[in-house]
């Protein structure tokens, strides 16, 4: 089988999701008489991993075991026609919660509140400009692994689940992809009905602002109580599996090339207090100062090893205004400067 090398494999940190598209791309290969063992041990995952487990699995396995099938069936579009085909009631309590919701920007808006129910690899979040209505998509770490077939199976799945709560065939104005694609455009625009433009800053859809406003036609308000229990519930079990000293380390990652590191900023994300966030790492035995500076040296580590970021851009990326800044916390962890360490065959200091 060609494809991704397995040493090519980047190894990178546990990124929890349910395994929805995992799942629904192996019923798919199941459907089509195409072999899917071999792909999921190479991702290393498994049938009774996927379908038996409830703890979920990784996000970069879930992602790497897609672009293995599209591969293995020769289907450049693999996401798409995934999605194009799945009983959407198998993508779980973000369907029916968008099914029970009164509008269309309910809805959305309880795709973005409880995203994290269903992965913790990415965060959704709302945007008005232009007269449209924006739903962006956004990894909370920049992973080096492929993700095309991913994304473009939930940019058709979340469009999918809108149009099925509506019972109405409406597209959006646009969607993008953080992803390049240079073959498969004019498939690509015939399924999603709308331009579909690539290698740009995030995943959206950009929405006419007329589509906010229309009825769920399966809307129930009594069911929607039910629903979101279950689903901060669903939150607090992530928030008790990871630690908070997880959460905030996920927060860390998507703030730091913004260079919004304060603890400020972190603990409205999480919905606490500073007073609060404080005292719970306290008990944890650690503190937000720690997280962020143990978080920088571990990936300071390994975008070094990166020879296509300059030293410069890793600063940039790990939230340094300077990168006086950052030659001075890169010496105190390792005691030589990033430079040099990249010169060596390996970079001193081990991950913390």
């Amino acid at each position: 089988m060609s494809g991704i090398p397995q040493s090519e494999i980047p190894q990178i940190p546990f990124l929890w999701t349910h395994g929805v598209a995992a799942r629904e791309t192996l019923h798919y290969l199941d459907r089509n008489g195409i072999d899917g063992e071999p792909l999921l041990s190479r991702a290393e995952l498994s049938r009774g991993r996927l379908f038996e487990d409830p703890g979920g699995v990784s996000f970069a396995a879930q992602s790497l075991f897609l672009e293995f099938a599209a591969i293995e069936a020769n289907d450049t579009l693999l996401g798409l026609h995934v999605a194009a085909e799945m009983d959407l009631r198998d993508a779980g309590i973000l369907f029916y919660l968008a099914a029970s919701s009164a509008t269309v920007k309910d809805a959305l808006d309880y795709l973005v509140r409880y995203a994290g129910a269903a992965s913790e690899a990415i965060r959704l979040d709302i945007s008005r400009q232009n007269g449209e209505t924006v739903l962006t998509a956004r990894p909370v770490l920049a992973f080096d692994e492929p993700h095309r077939q991913f994304s473009e199976f939930i940019a058709l799945a979340v469009l999918r689940v809108l149009q099925r709560a509506t019972n109405r065939d409406f597209a959006p104005r646009r969607v993008t992809f953080a992803h390049a694609r240079d073959s498969g455009l004019r498939e690509i625009h015939r399924i999603l009905r709308c331009p579909a433009e690539f290698a740009q800053t995030s995943d959206s859809w950009g929405f006419p602002e007329s589509v906010m406003d229309l009825p769920i036609v399966s809307g129930d308000s009594r069911l929607l109580e039910i629903l979101q229990a279950h689903a901060e519930d669903l939150l607090s079990e992530r928030r008790t599996a990871v630690g908070l000293r997880g959460l905030v380390e996920n927060q860390l990652l998507s703030m730091l090339p913004r260079g919004k590191v304060q603890t400020a900023a972190v603990a409205r994300q999480l919905g606490m207090s500073v007073r609060s966030l404080t005292r719970h790492l306290a008990q944890e035995g650690t503190s937000f100062g720690e997280i962020l500076d143990r978080l920088r040296h571990r990936l300071a580590l390994r975008y070094l090893e990166d020879r296509r970021i300059s030293v410069q851009q890793i600063a940039w990326l790990l939230g340094y205004s300077e990168i006086g800044a950052f030659n001075h916390a890169f010496k105190r962890w390792t005691g030589t400067s990033p430079r040099r360490a990249r010169n060596l065959s390996v970079a001193p200091g081990s991950t913390p």
